[in-house]
């Protein structure tokens, strides 16, 4: 859409969001490149109302932002697992090499 509007892909994210205004005839290019009417952009179910979340596809920025606490977590286990089984190997060369020596 962005390259159809001759505009940068955070500039469209942004008009997208809420972010930034549109003009008009970006409007109706909008709906043009959609196959729509205007007024169909301009329905009140297409609008996001001003207090209300933003949305993320079907999750609000609270999910997207738990989400991601919730991988961190999960990262900081992953980690601590990946040196419990580093040290498990290093362990398990000493123990071979002390039974070879035996």
């Amino acid at each position: 859409m962005a390259d159809e509007l001759n505009i940068t892909v955070a500039a469209y994210s942004n008009i997208e969001r809420g972010k930034a205004e549109v003009t008009v005839s970006r409007l109706y290019r909008i709906a043009d490149i959609l196959g729509i009417q205007v007024t169909d952009l301009l329905s009140s179910r297409n609008m996001v109302m001003e207090k209300s979340p933003e949305v993320y596809g079907f999750a609000t920025k609270t999910d997207v932002e738990n989400l991601k606490e919730l991988i961190r977590q999960y990262q900081q286990e992953l980690n601590l697992i990946r040196k419990d089984l580093l040290l498990i190997k290093k362990q398990t060369v000493v123990t071979k090499a002390k039974k070879k020596k035996n």
